[in-house]
């Protein structure tokens, strides 16, 4: 298995090219298209194209927050997560809003920043016990 930000970046990577192939497949922007629904399906595979992008990044965040012991929003929420619309799939997966992905990353970032800040204060505790026994141990050999 991957980490977690490592395989995040595979995945997007792959979403990249499928949406470029997806891109490239664009109908060109005239009557024709538009009544013969070839827009229409343009524009659906595109939506589902975005959605599993957020999906990605959804499930890259859950990791992330669930390795830092950090509470996900409530699926339930409506302004926090939306649900990928997939007539074929049963399980129509939840991904992250706008919102969502702010907050989700905010409060990632507070974890991480305590657990920086409590490591920089023993790593500065353990420097100057150093210092301090370095100091009286040069003075009594002295």
């Amino acid at each position: 298995m991957l980490p977690n930000y490592v395989q995040y970046r595979v995945e997007l990577f792959k979403h990249r090219r499928d949406a470029n192939a997806l891109r490239k497949s664009e109908p060109p922007d005239s009557e024709q298209s538009y009544e013969s629904g070839e827009m229409a399906d343009y524009v659906r595979r595109w939506e589902l194209s975005e959605q599993w992008r957020a999906s990605i990044q959804t499930s890259y965040y859950r990791r992330k927050a669930e390795s830092l012991l950090v509470q996900m929003p409530d699926e339930s929420d409506s302004s926090f997560f939306s649900r990928v619309d997939w007539d074929v799939h049963p399980d129509e997966p939840y991904y992250l809003t706008p919102l969502g992905l702010r907050t989700v990353r905010d409060l990632i970032r507070a974890e991480q920043k305590q657990r920086r800040e409590s490591v920089g204060y023993w790593f500065g505790m353990a420097v100057g016990l150093i210092g301090a026994v370095t100091g009286l141990v040069s003075a009594f050999k002295g």
